[in-house]
């Protein structure tokens, strides 16, 4: 399966990726014809559909918003994978698309094609008492006792591991 990528994907990157990603292939835009990356949303779809492409990557998931757009994803049966939310910022974008790309490839490869939106979230940070408070709740402890059955001593953390 080949997919095309529009501009905002790091090319050295997602080269770089090429021997684990089996028998699917990511290729950007200007590759395939640098006319391509000067077209609106429904001309690049059209075309792409013309050219024998079986969808696009794009961050541009403002299309999916838009009747034009979708009316023209609907006619060339295109999937299309729009990543939201990681801004312009192109290792977001990559890292999003691939924690969710094999799946989607596998749906569409199954018939189940169709608009995969892709929004990755932003991780916050956890408290550690907090977590361990409850994997002591999920042993049957309380956690302050169960932490002093536990921890690290001073000696241990003094003590070289390697």
């Amino acid at each position: 399966m080949r997919l095309p990528l529009d501009q905002n994907f790091p090319e050295t990157i997602l080269k770089g990726l090429e021997p684990l990603m089996g028998d699917l292939r990511l290729v950007p835009l200007r590759t395939i014809d640098h006319r391509l990356t000067v077209l609106d949303d429904r001309s690049l779809l059209i075309a792409l559909k013309q050219l024998g492409y079986e969808g696009l990557v794009t961050l541009n998931y403002r299309m999916l918003r838009n009747p034009k757009e979708l009316a023209a994803i609907l006619k060339t049966g295109l999937a299309v994978f729009a990543v939201e939310g990681v801004g312009d910022d192109p290792i977001r974008a990559t890292g999003a698309l691939l924690l969710d790309l094999q799946p989607a490839v596998s749906a569409i490869r199954s018939g189940r094609s169709g608009v995969f939106w892709m929004r990755p979230r932003s991780p916050k940070p956890q408290d550690p008492w907090e977590l361990f408070k409850r994997a002591a709740r999920n042993h049957g402890k309380v956690a302050t006792k169960f932490y002093e059955e536990v921890k690290v001593s001073d000696a241990e953390l003094g003590t070289a591991v390697l």
